[in-house]
């Protein structure tokens, strides 16, 4: 495998990558906020959970 070779694959992962993210993204966006809990909740929780 050359370095163009390899900066092709190397490309196509980044492009595989970005949009699984995105397919993620978009389900947990479609799933909305109800049950969610904010990043200081989250913090509080496993702050206490750890004392």
């Amino acid at each position: 495998m050359d370095i163009d070779e390899y900066r092709q694959l190397r490309h196509l992962a980044e492009q595989s990558e970005d949009a699984w993210l995105g397919r993620l993204a978009d389900a947990a966006e479609a799933e909305g906020t109800a049950g969610s809990v904010s990043l200081e909740e989250m913090a509080a929780q496993l702050h206490t959970h750890h004392a």
